[in-house]
């Protein structure tokens, strides 16, 4: 199970990277809060990355549309991942698993949050501390990824980010590559929030080959 669970949230890790500076304006702007977010996480400042996103809803948002996307495409999954008993099975299995260990997961995922927050050291081995290890390695990959916001379009109270990854020149960042999410931000009285990632369609498959990789070469 802890070995399930690391593979899983290094995939949320990877898809909540959110790093390199951008432009401040004097009003706000999600590119204001895209800023502030990737201050609050280089910082590790929890207290300003809760004014620009609720990171618990976030998951939870994450975690339901990636098991969706995962269900619907389960067969390609199988095929491709033989060796994963995970895909092993079939999508309503998929479906049932994630539902049934969902809060499981998540307090993982938020155990994850606490200890990259409260800058807990890594483990010798994974093993020893699951939650210091994924928070360790989502700092060393927040480290070697560059952002670029694409493009955005604001409608009214909305928008949509479109927001390049990339990795540098390191093992770790050749590893990352490059993607490009659409995030979605709401404003609320005159602020604005990271709300959610609105392509994990898109996302799914190559965020599952690393994690499938680091899996295979780790675990």
């Amino acid at each position: 199970m802890q070995t399930f669970l690391i593979k899983k949230f290094l995939l949320l890790a990877a898809i909540l990277i959110l790093c390199a500076g951008c432009g401040e304006e004097k009003k706000d702007s999600p590119e204001n809060a895209l800023a502030e977010i990737q201050t609050a996480l280089a910082e590790r400042n929890f207290e300003k990355l809760s004014a620009r996103v609720d990171s618990e809803k976030l998951f939870a948002q994450i975690y339901d549309d990636a098991t969706l996307e995962l269900a619907a495409n389960y067969d390609y999954y199988k095929e491709k991942y033989p060796d994963d008993p995970y895909f092993q099975h079939d999508a309503e299995f998929l479906k049932k698993y994630n539902t049934d260990f969902r809060d499981l997961h998540l307090k993982f995922a938020n155990d994850v949050r606490a200890a990259y927050f409260a800058k807990m050291p890594a483990p010798a081995i994974p093993e020893e501390n699951p939650q210091a290890y994924v928070a360790n390695e989502f700092e060393e990959l927040r480290r070697v990824v560059n952002t670029e916001i694409q493009s955005i379009v604001v409608d009214k109270d909305s928008a949509e980010m479109f927001l390049t990854l990339k990795g540098d020149s390191t093992l770790r960042g050749q590893f990352f590559g490059e993607l490009t999410f659409k995030l979605g931000f709401i404003k609320d009285g005159e602020k604005w929030h990271l709300n959610k990632i609105e392509n994990l369609d898109e996302l799914t498959p190559p965020l599952v080959d690393k994690a499938e990789v680091v899996w295979i070469n780790f675990f």
